[in-house]
C-alpha cells in the first residue's frame, strides 16, 4: 500500500531521507531504518477521487494522514532548528497583506477551454491504453498535465488557431497590473539616506513559470510577451516593463535592481527560479501577482517573500492569485494548501497533536464504489463534483469560522486599546505626582511619622502589618505612604489554625498595585520592591503605549477583513448546478428504465388466465 503512495508524496520522503543521513540511529531506534516501516509508523493512506488535467476524476492512493507527529517532529528537531515566520514578526517590521491573506481572482472557464478539456481526456484515455514501453515522441501524462496547466491561463497556449479571451485569467491579471500601475503612479519613495527618489510610482511583480518567453518557439504565444504588449497598449512605458531572464548576469541583475528600486522599471515579469530568491527590490514594491500555481508550497513563500520583507515603504501590500474555474489551478492550491497546513501544524513543535489528516476532499465511499462499478461517466463525475462540494463546502464552513474570529479579534484588540490608552492616563497622572525616593532623597511615612533611613522605615512597616496579623481580626488601613502614594494594608480573617497573609497596596491612580510580602520579606527587601515599583512607572507607560500601537495595528490588519465574502462561492455554486442537473439526469434515465420494465408482461401466475 505504501509502495503505491509513494509517488503521491514528497514531504514524508524528503523528511525520511534527511533524518537518514542526519539521525540514522534515532531511526533504527524507531524500527524505521527502512522507507515502508518509516512510513507505516508515521504515515496514513486512502484512495480517492481526484481530479485530472482533463476535467475527470480517478481514484488515487496516497497519503492521507500523517500519524505520530510528535515523535516524528522529535526526530526532526534533533537534526533541524527550526524559526517560523511567525515567531519572527514581534521583531521584524513587515508590511500587513490587505485583507489579511492573498486575494483569489477566479475566470470561468471558456468553451473553448472546456472542448480542450475533453481533448485531454482522450489523450489520458489513449495513453492508458497503450501497451508496451513508452518509445521516444509518445504522449505522456506530464504533457498532458502542463498543457491543461497553459491551455488555464491562455488556449493561445495550446491550440494556435484560437482567439483572444478577454474574460481569460491571463487578461484579469492584465486589467489588475494596470489598474494599480495607474493608481499609484504619485506614490512617492526615499533612498536609503532619507531623500526622495526623482521618479514617483510603485513597483509591482508578476510570477509565472508558465507561458515565458522561451516557449514561444513551441507554442507560438508567450503569455509574458502578451502583458507586455497589452501594457503598453494601455499607456505604460515599455521601458518599465522588464522580464527577469533577460539578464543573465550577476551586475546585469543588479542594475535591475537598481532601476526597480528608483522607479525607472516598475513592473517585473520572472518565474520562481529566476525572481524568488535574491531580489531585493521590495521598497516601492506595492502588489504581487501568481499568474501560475507552483508545485510547492516553498516556491509560493519564496515569491511572497519578495513583497512581504523587512524595508518595504507601503504599511498595506496585496497579494493575487488568478485562477481559471474547472482546471488544474483549483486542484494544485489545494495540494499546496494541504502541504502547507502539514508543514506549519508539525514545525509549531505542539506535542498534543499526534495526528494531522489531509483535509482534501473524501467523496461518500458507497458513492465511489457504485461509479467505479458501473462505469456510468456521469456517476463517477456525480462521485467527484460532491467530493469537491464537500471540499469546498468545509472551505466555506472554515471561512465563517474566520469571520467569527476576525470578530473576537477585533473585539480583543478594542478592549486591550481602550484598557491600555486607560492605563497611559492613569500612569501619567502618577507621575505628575510621584516624589523622588532616590539616593538621599528617600522618605516614608508610617503612621504620620516621617522616616528617612530605609531599613529603619522598612522594619516599622513589617512591624506594624505583622502585628495586626497575628490580631487575626479583618482590617483595612493606611499603614504609610511613600513616593507620593498611600500605603494601605488589609487583613482578612480566616480559621484559627490558618495563618493569616497580609495583602499591601501601593494606592495609584484607577490600580491598586499589590506589593508582595511574606514571612521571608527584609526590611531592606520591602523598601527595594515598593522603589522599584515607584522607578518603573515611565517603563510601564512606554509598554502601555506599545500596547496601544499593537492593538491599533491589529484593528488594522482585521478590521478589513471583516464581512469578506467567501471567494470560492462562485465555484460552488457552479458545482452544485452541475450536480443538481447530472442528478435530474441520472433520475430521468432511471425513470425511462423503469417504465420500460413496467411495460413488460408479466408472466402468468398458476391459476391465473391472461386475456
Amino acid at each position: 500500500m505504501f509502495s503505491r503512495a509513494r509517488e503521491n508524496t514528497n514531504t514524508l520522503g524528503e523528511m525520511y531521507t534527511l533524518l537518514r543521513f542526519q539521525a540514522p540511529e534515532a531511526l533504527r531506534e524507531r524500527g524505521a531504518h527502512e522507507f515502508d516501516a518509516w512510513a507505516s509508523a508515521f504515515g496514513d493512506t486512502s484512495t480517492e477521487l481526484e481530479l485530472q488535467p482533463s476535467g475527470a476524476y480517478k481514484p488515487v492512493t496516497r497519503f492521507a494522514a500523517f500519524i505520530n507527529v510528535a515523535d516524528l517532529m522529535m526526530m526532526f528537531r534533533s537534526v533541524a532548528d527550526v524559526v517560523q515566520k511567525s515567531d519572527l514578526r514581534g521583531l521584524l517590521t513587515l508590511p500587513r497583506i490587505r485583507s489579511g491573506q492573498r486575494q483569489l481572482i477566479t475566470a470561468e472557464a471558456s468553451p473553448a477551454f472546456k472542448g480542450y478539456q475533453r481533448h485531454l481526456a482522450q489523450r489520458i484515455e489513449a495513453i492508458e491504453a497503450r501497451k508496451g514501453k513508452v518509445q521516444k515522441g509518445d504522449d505522456i501524462l506530464l504533457s498532458v498535465i502542463t498543457d491543461g496547466r497553459h491551455a488555464a491561463i491562455d488556449m493561445r497556449l495550446v491550440w494556435h488557431g484560437s482567439d483572444d479571451e478577454p474574460a481569460n485569467k491571463l487578461n484579469k491579471l492584465i486589467d489588475n497590473v494596470h489598474r494599480i500601475w495607474a493608481k499609484t503612479a504619485a506614490q512617492s519613495y526615499l533612498r536609503p539616506d532619507g531623500t526622495p527618489y526623482a521618479i514617483r510610482g510603485a513597483g509591482q511583480m508578476i510570477f509565472s513559470d508558465l507561458g515565458t518567453i522561451s516557449v514561444e518557439a513551441t507554442r507560438g504565444f508567450s503569455a509574458y510577451r502578451w502583458i507586455r504588449q497589452q501594457l503598453i497598449a494601455r499607456g505604460v512605458p515599455a521601458g518599465q516593463i522588464a522580464f527577469m531572464q533577460d539578464y543573465k548576469r550577476s551586475a546585469d541583475k543588479q542594475r535591475l535592481f537598481t532601476d526597480f528600486r528608483a522607479g525607472r522599471v516598475r513592473i517585473l515579469i520572472g518565474s520562481s527560479d529566476t525572481m524568488g530568491t535574491g531580489v531585493n527590490v521590495q521598497q516601492r514594491l506595492k502588489a504581487m501577482h501568481h499568474l501560475d500555481v507552483p508545485w510547492l508550497p516553498s516556491q509560493i513563500e519564496q515569491r511572497e517573500g519578495r513583497i512581504e520583507r523587512q524595508g518595504n515603504q507601503h504599511d498595506e501590500i496585496d497579494i493575487y492569485a488568478y485562477a481559471t474555474l474547472g482546471s488544474m489551478d483549483a486542484t494544485m492550491w489545494q495540494n499546496n494548501e494541504r502541504k502547507a497546513r502539514f508543514i506549519e501544524a508539525a514545525l509549531s513543535g505542539d506535542r498534543t497533536i499526534r495526528r494531522i489528516e489531509d483535509a482534501g476532499s473524501q467523496a461518500n465511499q458507497f458513492a465511489m464504489a457504485k461509479a467505479i462499478a458501473s462505469g456510468d461517466s456521469r456517476l463517477m463525475r456525480k462521485a467527484g463534483l460532491e467530493s469537491e462540494i464537500a471540499r469546498l463546502q468545509r472551505q466555506r464552513a472554515a471561512h465563517i469560522d474566520d469571520q467569527h474570529a476576525v470578530r473576537r479579534q477585533i473585539r480583543d484588540a478594542g478592549y486591550d486599546q481602550a484598557h491600555a490608552e486607560g492605563r497611559i492616563t492613569a500612569i501619567t497622572s502618577d507621575l505628575t505626582r510621584r516624589q523622588s525616593t532616590r539616593g538621599e532623597l528617600f522618605t516614608m511615612e508610617i503612621e504620620g511619622r516621617a522616616m528617612t533611613q530605609r531599613k529603619a522605615a522598612g522594619a516599622s512597616l513589617l512591624t506594624k502589618i505583622r502585628i495586626a496579623a497575628r490580631e487575626r481580626m479583618a482590617r483595612r488601613w493606611t499603614v504609610g505612604r511613600i513616593g507620593g502614594f498611600d500605603l494601605t494594608c488589609d487583613i482578612q480573617p480566616g480559621r484559627r489554625d490558618e495563618r493569616l497573609q497580609p495583602e499591601l497596596v501601593l494606592e495609584r491612580t484607577d490600580f491598586p498595585q499589590s506589593i508582595d510580602i511574606d514571612g521571608e520579606t527584609t526590611a531592606i527587601g520591602i523598601i527595594a520592591r515598593l522603589e522599584r515599583v515607584l522607578d518603573r512607572m515611565e517603563a510601564e507607560l512606554e509598554e502601555q503605549r506599545r500596547r496601544v500601537t499593537d492593538a491599533k495595528a491589529r484593528l488594522a490588519g482585521f478590521e478589513p477583513r471583516l464581512g469578506e465574502a467567501f471567494p470560492l462561492q462562485g465555484e460552488l455554486d457552479v458545482k452544485l448546478a452541475q450536480l443538481a442537473q447530472i442528478e435530474a439526469d441520472l433520475a430521468s434515465t432511471e425513470g425511462v428504465v423503469n417504465a420500460n420494465r413496467s411495460a413488460k408482461p408479466r408472466a402468468a401466475s398458476p391459476g391465473v388466465r391472461m386475456a
